[in-house]
């Protein structure tokens, strides 16, 4: 019973952390499904990475 839970959880930090990227990166206004390959490749530290760019959405105050 720990195997499947344990590929269940690997398939979600695959998944999860790319898509996490993915929507943090539409936020920023960044090219989301660029920086969603770049979160498969680097899962988690694209998404730190991307905290420190700098925000390009269009916001009004």
């Amino acid at each position: 019973m720990v195997i499947p839970a344990a590929i269940f959880l690997g398939l979600s930090l695959i998944i999860g952390l790319p898509t996490l990227t993915y929507f943090y990166a539409k936020h920023l206004g960044r090219n989301a499904k660029l920086w969603f390959f770049i979160g498969i490749l680097l899962p988690g530290i694209a998404t730190i990475i991307l905290s420190f760019l700098k925000d390009l959405s269009d916001k009004k105050d």
